[in-house]
């Protein structure tokens, strides 16, 4: 169930965080200092929200070079202990980023249809990764059934005389441009709405926009 982040901020700045103690997060007078956010207030990212986190979670992992390392979908494993919300448009910081670098995963400018569609982009990105998850375990399927009907003493010619490794080679990036496709899709929309330095902003805003395109809550 959704509890509305945007109920009466309708589009604002979600600051993702992983810390171990509450104690390390910024106190509201370096915000100011370093990123000049007054208003804002911090959040369990395991308490009512936690939804909206999951997703940007999701995508934070599913963007990231070891993503086919990592399980995906209901398994996915994310780390983020509290989340920053504020209706200002963070702006990247250089001195920020150096001293919280290593707990601090970045902000994402959204509303709640960015979100929803954030959602979609992840569905879509999990199912070409169940695919070929299916496809890639197959080989030990069909080992595990030659292995079964010899324990027995089955016969089965066809299965037994299945050759595994020519099976793996004709399958060989099966799925992989999928998978590279649903990627670029998160990529875009994590670089859409991902914060950027002032210079960065300038020359985005600048470009023609493309057509085809802690406050307890538990």
């Amino acid at each position: 169930m959704y509890y509305d982040l945007f109920e009466k901020i309708k589009r604002g700045s979600i600051m993702l965080w992983n810390v171990e103690d509450e104690k390390e997060l910024p106190k509201r007078k370096e915000m100011i200092r370093l990123l000049g956010t007054e208003n804002f207030t911090y959040y369990k990212s395991h308490g009512h929200h936690k939804d909206y986190i999951r997703i940007l979670a999701k995508l934070s992992l599913y963007v990231s070079s070891n993503a086919l390392e990592k399980e995906a979908g209901y398994w996915a494993q994310m780390e983020m202990s509290h989340f920053l919300f504020t209706d200002k448009e963070i702006e990247s910081n250089s001195f920020f980023l150096l001293k919280y670098a290593n707990k601090c995963y970045g902000t994402y400018y959204v509303d709640a249809s960015d979100i929803k569609q954030l959602e979609k982009l992840n569905r879509a990105y999990e199912q070409v990764r169940s695919i070929t998850d299916e496809v890639r375990n197959w080989a030990s399927r069909i080992q595990k059934h030659k292995d079964e009907i010899a324990r027995d003493g089955i016969n089965d010619q066809f299965i037994s005389e299945f050759e595994i490794a020519k099976f793996q080679s004709l399958m060989h990036g099966y799925g992989a441009q999928a998978i590279e496709h649903a990627k670029s899709f998160l990529e875009d929309w994590h670089d859409q709405h991902y914060w950027k330095s002032k210079k960065a902003k300038a020359k985005v805003e600048a470009e023609p926009e493309n057509e085809d395109l802690v406050e307890s809550s538990t």
